[in-house]
């Protein structure tokens, strides 16, 4: 692409919009805006102004594209308050608990990863009220995105510039399940003639909307800086962000669970004394971060025609995740004997007399608590005397994570190819250990021992990534040809501490991936599009946990992406459509040892193995549309059908050597479909404006889900219903020129007005899934002075 941005109608119809919205810029500036879907060969979006008067400040920025075509966003509660629980689907591709298959970045800026063991999303990163705008790039990514984890697309979350006008902001929101969010920020305007710069800070608190006393939440801090400074040719261009969270999570139960009880996820909020029940104690089930994530960005205008960018960067991350099982560990080395270091659990028990010794159950107990799926080895205390003394352990898995890493890209026009240019390094090391402490006394509360009885883990893992790539469009007449190559180069190694010892270094990297495309302006209003982009993610570290792991057997994963689409837009109605086609191979997924309870297995540890099961093909439409019916009303309307089909069976029915087992229970078979993943996905949304009144309303219907086989025979599968959640948002900003207030606004939002009750995200397996959240309002005051 050229480095001169080309003015559209489209860009005019949006101004219109920023210009009565109340996410403005309320020094009554008008921002350069992104149009909705650039001129490119492949399907991308960008998120529409109202979309984000559509969420609450307090809410994660990651909501603000789940009206977009393809996606469905998902998170435990209205706000974003857990990150274990969220899960984000696009064309059959997910991010959750156990997949990481769309890549995401700030700024440009790769994010580390979004797993739950190391990785941060966007939400770590961004505050709603300094976030500009979102570029999703469906099915194909952006040839300069820099991401391991590109396989179905890239999100990249673009932070607000700088004003030239100094003002100080000042907002407060209070919600409902005890939300209260404080943010202020502070604008220097132009200061030494060529610099402009921000820093903002907010303090955000939630309680879990499941239950009440002591169920939890979130408890966030988050602070943010940027500046633009210009010098002639060189644009320089700094931000900095630190996030320190502390979030109680939610727990995914199953669809009979739910239909019994659509309120409750299994977690409890009153201490019993029984660790059989207070495993499940909301707030023994934590999730504790700080990320800090820096980049500087030179932009140097070489010529009239060329361009030459480079960003250093620098993240890091540390944090934990906890769980409390309901026993003591006996961990063992090598030789048998008791150890505090590594090794292997030789047993667990639940009950000690007085002097800490461990009690076995009585010979031939069987009585049975409730709660039947949390059943365990010895737990019951009709099993022991009456004086036994309850025992439970509180787990620690430490994460941390340093990366450093530069991108850079050079731009040039020669006669009619726009070339770009360009590479990613990173080098990055990633902590991780577990220990396990003594709960001090079970009876009274989860309080426990800061010196931990026995680390079970410690592992460094050690990734270097490499990526160059080059692209050529040619503008001939109304056509213009992409042609680009692109290729990773990732090793990776793991170091063991307590055995003092590396790994063999294992090499991830691709072959040249090939993309192409044709762009077609078959009128002033209307162009058509085609491309064809080979996708790839690299092999995790987390791979090299598992010791039992094949690793010189395993290849990356792959994607091989094709888009046919057309866009339309005139002074009023934008329109796009696209038919896709995409073929996932080398599905990288864990084998599961088997476990010693019929319970939760908390002391898994690094056993278990991953193998390559084949792959998914998806194939589907999207189609997004947005109107101005008048001056004052915009409509927008998306709609997705995607079909997305297992290439393989279910890894449950392989052993670690990736042989397929002749009996096995499975949850799916080669030719059904993904689980989880729905075909039908519709929007709708209204936004009046006028004077500075706002409103809008937003409904969204998710089709029905195929979850697991519940018998093979009959091949019948879960099926968890089709759902539509209703959003309303009203606003009123005024802008006051006197006095100590530039501007006052008042926004008020409403997530699911009429409460439907519903399964959310599920975990990837198809046999738990997070329960919905439910009607939640919030309202926010801000001030500019």
């Amino acid at each position: 692409m050229s480095t001169v941005t080309k003015k559209t109608k489209l860009s005019l119809v949006i101004a219109t919009l920023l210009a009565t919205s109340a996410n403005a810029n309320t020094n009554n500036e008008i921002e350069e805006i992104t149009v909705v879907a650039k001129p490119t060969s492949y399907a991308n979006n960008v998120i529409e102004p109202a979309m984000l008067e559509q969420q609450s400040s307090v809410s994660s920025v990651l909501a603000v594209i789940d009206n977009l075509p393809g996606i469905s966003i998902n998170e435990g509660d209205a706000f974003g308050g857990d990150d274990w629980s969220t899960t984000i689907t696009m064309r059959g591709f997910s991010i959750d608990g156990n997949q990481q298959q769309l890549g995401m970045t700030i700024d440009g800026i790769p994010n580390g990863g979004s797993n739950y063991g190391g990785g941060a999303k966007a939400n770590r990163y961004l505050d709603s009220e300094n976030l500009a705008t979102v570029e999703v790039g469906q099915g194909t990514s952006d040839i300069a995105s820099a991401s391991l984890e590109a396989l179905g697309g890239t999100f990249n979350f673009v932070s607000v510039q700088p004003s030239t006008e100094q003002s100080t902001t000042f907002a407060y929101t209070t919600g409902d399940h005890n939300a209260s969010r404080y943010f202020v920020k502070h604008e220097t305007g132009t200061v030494f003639d060529n610099t402009q710069a921000y820093i903002s800070y907010s303090q955000t608190d939630t309680s879990r909307w499941i239950g009440d006393g002591s169920n939890g939440g979130k408890d966030n801090q988050h602070i943010e800086a940027k500046f633009v400074s210009d010098f002639s040719d060189l644009t320089v261009t700094g931000r900095v962000s630190y996030d320190d969270v502390h979030e109680i999570n939610y727990n995914s139960i199953s669809i009979s669970e739910f239909e019994q009880n659509p309120d409750w996820d299994r977690l409890t909020w009153n201490w019993t004394g029984v660790p059989h029940f207070d495993q499940m104690f909301a707030e023994g089930w934590g999730t504790l971060r700080e990320n800090t994530l820096a980049y500087v960005k030179f932009d140097y205008a070489l010529g009239a025609t060329s361009n030459l960018s480079l960003s250093p960067y620098y993240h890091k991350n540390s944090g934990r995740g906890d769980w409390i099982p309901p026993y003591l560990t006996s961990p063992v080395d090598g030789d048998g004997n008791p150890t505090t270091i590594g090794g292997e659990n030789a047993g667990s028990y639940g009950f000690t007399d007085s002097d800490g010794n461990p009690l076995a159950p009585a010979a031939g107990c069987t009585a049975s608590l409730e709660w039947p799926w949390l059943s365990g080895p010895g737990l019951n205390p009709a099993c022991y005397p009456d004086d036994a003394i309850p025992v439970m352990s509180y787990r620690h898995t430490h994460y941390k994570k340093d990366r450093l890493g530069m991108t850079g890209e050079y731009q040039v026009t020669l006669g009619n190819h726009d070339i770009e240019a360009g590479f990613w390094f990173e080098q990055t090391d990633r902590d991780e250990s577990r220990d396990w402490h003594k709960v001090i006394d079970a009876r009274v509360y989860h309080h426990f021992d800061h010196t931990p009885y026995w680390t079970q883990y410690k592992n460094t893992f050690e990734t270097d990534t490499f990526k160059w790539y080059v692209q050529d469009s040619i503008s001939l007449g109304d056509f213009t040809l992409n042609l680009g190559a692109k290729q990773y180069l990732v090793e990776l190694q793991r170091y063991n501490h307590f055995e003092d010892e590396y790994s063999d270094k294992i090499d991830s990297d691709s072959d040249v991936l090939f993309s192409g495309g044709v762009l077609y302006q078959l009128s002033a209003s209307t162009e058509l599009f085609t491309s064809y982009s080979e996708n790839f993610a690299a092999i995790k570290d987390g791979v090299l946990e598992r010791d039992s792991s094949t690793l010189t057997e395993i290849e990356p994963e792959t994607a091989e992406n094709i888009d046919l689409g057309v866009r339309y837009s005139d002074d009023r109605l934008r329109l796009t459509a696209t038919a896709y086609s995409i073929e996932f191979d080398n599905r990288i997924t864990f084998i599961a040892p088997g476990s010693d309870t019929d319970g939760i297995d908390y002391t898994i540890g690094t056993n278990g193995s991953y193998i390559n099961v084949g792959g998914i093909e998806s194939t589907g439409v999207e189609l997004s549309a947005s109107y101005m019916l008048t001056d004052k009303w915009n409509l927008y309307t998306s709609y997705t059908y995607n079909n997305s089909e297992y290439q393989s069976n279910d890894p449950s029915a392989y052993n670690s050597e990736g042989e397929l087992l002749e009996e096995a229970s499975t949850s799916f078979k080669a030719g059904d479909e993904v689980i989880d993943s729905a075909q039908d996905l519709f929007v709708v949304s209204a936004d009046y404006y006028s004077g500075d009144f706002r409103f809008g309303l937003s409904a969204k219907y998710t089709g029905e889900r195929l979850g697991a086989w519940t018998d093979e025979q009959t091949r019948s599968r879960n099926k968890v219903d089709g759902y539509t959640l209703v959003d309303l948002n009203i606003g009123y900003n005024t802008s006051l020129n006197s006095g100590v207030f530039k501007s006052l606004d008042l926004a008020f939002v409403v997530n699911n007005l009429f409460d439907k009750s519903y399964l959310a995200g599920g975990t990837g397996n198809g046999s738990t899934y997070f329960i919905g959240a439910p009607r939640t309002a919030a309202l926010t005051l801000t001030a500019q002075f």
